[in-house]
């Protein structure tokens, strides 16, 4: 097929309006609305069909034949009458993955100019350039779907995250991390740069940034990691993080990430989450929320009010249930189970 210059210009247009549309987030519609102008058609209708053979209906925005609908093609009575009533063109797409396909069906009046060979040809190209927008919409929306429940796994664990450039510029940084960034409690930011809050411990730290960064990307396995203990002022425990290299297929600088955890952060639980998980009674939960805090059996007790021969009791069931006989191993199980992964993480006290 060969276009005028002019021609060229105007599919182009058509194109990147299209795509535009549908990347930016637009309803489904109105890119059928670019495509029935483009046309004169009398409507224009996507089919959408998932491997298990539901199909998802849309037609433009002008087109009130019927609305979005999730019977499969085959049984829309809709587009089953259109097609008897206009004449039409269609053609069809596989996804990227071919999960899915897509069908696009261009209606024009029977009275109407009958649709050519060029006209065809668009339709398969209209459908293709859908396909390939709306499965780089899908993909975009998974991921940051995956990286909000990764972001919420790294909280709900108190585990902080902090990206930052060769040079230390801070590019995001986590929840957890801006906690303490905010607290300047061994870590801070100056002038978008993250620093450590002691200056030879921070010579330590820009040095571990950068050769993080400028490892070889051609080389196999994960690349350097570091590990530096920093000076916390408001606690008596040492800040630990970890400097590791941000996979990327770029060569040169990588990113950095310095993944943190803050030793005097108090790991909670919620006794609900300990109960359905151990299969404990409630009384059961509660004694082992209080002694994952950190507290005696006797001040446990104390706390619910409860005897301490009846906190023995409840200990000595927690014991049996869960195949252990100690104290100790009982708070190792509980903090690395997922119970921990129910509750939102606690500042340190």
């Amino acid at each position: 097929m060969t276009y005028h210059s002019r021609s060229i210009v105007g599919f182009g247009q058509l194109l990147n309006t299209l795509t535009k549309g549908l990347t930016d987030g637009l309803p489904v519609s109105t890119a059928l609305d670019v495509i029935q102008e483009q046309f004169a058609a009398e409507a224009v209708v996507l089919g959408i069909t998932s491997r298990g053979g539901n199909c998802l209906l849309f037609a433009n925005e002008r087109c009130d034949a019927f609305a979005a609908t999730r019977d499969s093609c085959e049984q829309s009575a809709a587009l089953a009458a259109m097609l008897k009533q206009f004449q039409h063109v269609a053609a069809n797409e596989h996804g990227r993955d071919n999960s899915v396909e897509y069908s696009l069906w261009i209606f024009r009046d029977r009275e109407a100019s009958r649709f050519d060979n060029e006209e065809t040809a668009l339709a398969g190209i209209l459908v293709a350039q859908i396909a390939r927008a709306l499965d780089l919409v899908s993909r975009i929306e998974n991921g940051s779907a995956e990286m909000t429940l990764y972001s919420d796994a790294l909280d709900r664990l108190n585990v902080g995250v902090i990206i930052v450039d060769e040079h230390g510029k801070v590019s995001s940084s986590s929840a957890v991390a801006e906690r303490l960034l905010q607290a300047r409690d061994g870590l801070q930011i100056q002038a978008g740069k993250l620093r450590a809050i002691n200056t030879s411990e921070d010579r330590n730290l820009q040095a571990a940034i950068r050769e993080t960064a400028m490892r070889n990307v051609g080389d196999a396995g994960p690349g350097i990691s570091r590990g530096l203990s920093l000076t916390k002022p408001c606690g008596a425990r040492s800040l630990g993080i970890v400097v590791r290299p941000v996979n990327t297929r770029a060569s040169g600088p990588s990113a950095v990430a310095i993944y943190l955890r803050d030793c005097d952060a108090v790991q909670d639980v919620e006794s609900e989450f300990v109960r359905q998980i151990f299969d404990l009674t409630p009384a059961e939960a509660a004694v082992t929320h209080r002694l994952t805090t950190g507290l005696s059996l006797e001040d446990a007790a104390a706390s619910l009010d409860i005897s301490r021969n009846t906190a023995r009791a409840h200990l000595r069931s927690i014991f049996s249930k869960s195949g252990i006989s100690r104290q100790t191993e009982l708070v190792r199980l509980v903090l690395n189970s997922a119970v921990i992964l129910g509750h939102s993480p606690q500042q340190a006290a």
